[in-house]
């Protein structure tokens, strides 16, 4: 289940709506949430959820009380179909966040990531306490690399071969400061 987040704002760019993914939006997410090559530098496999996006928007356990989170999970809008998802999640503190993206293939390269992430860094930087935000990616993802750099993320440094999620790989440490954020 997706998880209950204590806001998330509606953000604006040119061509994107950011927003809070809902129910209605499973249709969309069905066409391409589940596919291999969306999870191919990732350390697993789409879930029984990614390939079933209903499933992420019911509470297998509706009994449990859970605290809401201060993490952040947005759909991108785009041409009126959601076709990414952009988070910042594992915030600790209040201070620091991970940042994750998955875009529908058929929308790569048209700097569709590059325009969500510099809308969250730009809200997270001006709207919330976080300092730091920061992500790994595997070395041979060239894409989600340049995407980082293309936003102003600092290359901290790698790690040959280490552990990333479930596998080992070479991956790069990505790291991005208020302070060094142009608003």
């Amino acid at each position: 289940m997706l998880k209950e987040c204590l806001w998330i704002p509606v953000l604006k760019t040119e061509r994107l709506i950011l927003r809070k993914l809902t129910l209605s939006d499973a249709d969309d997410l069905r066409e391409w949430l589940g596919l291999d090559i969306v999870y191919k530098y990732w350390s697993r496999a789409a879930s029984k959820g990614e390939k079933n996006p209903e499933l992420l928007f019911v509470d297998s356990r509706p009994n449990v009380k859970r605290k809401p989170s201060h993490d952040f999970i947005w759909g991108i809008e785009y041409e009126n179909k959601v076709i990414d998802i952009i988070e910042v999640f594992d915030v600790e503190n209040d201070r620091l966040g991970k940042i994750g993206y998955r875009i529908n293939p058929k929308h790569w390269n048209k700097g569709i990531c590059s325009e969500a992430l510099n809308c969250v860094v730009r809200f997270v930087f001006t709207e919330t306490s976080l300092d730091r935000l920061e992500t790994t990616v595997d070395v041979n993802n060239i894409g989600s690399n340049s995407v980082l750099k293309k936003c102003g993320f600092i290359h901290e440094g790698s790690i040959r071969p280490g552990k990333f999620g479930s596998r080992y790989c070479d991956y790069n440490i990505y790291g991005l400061i208020k302070d060094d954020f142009a608003c």
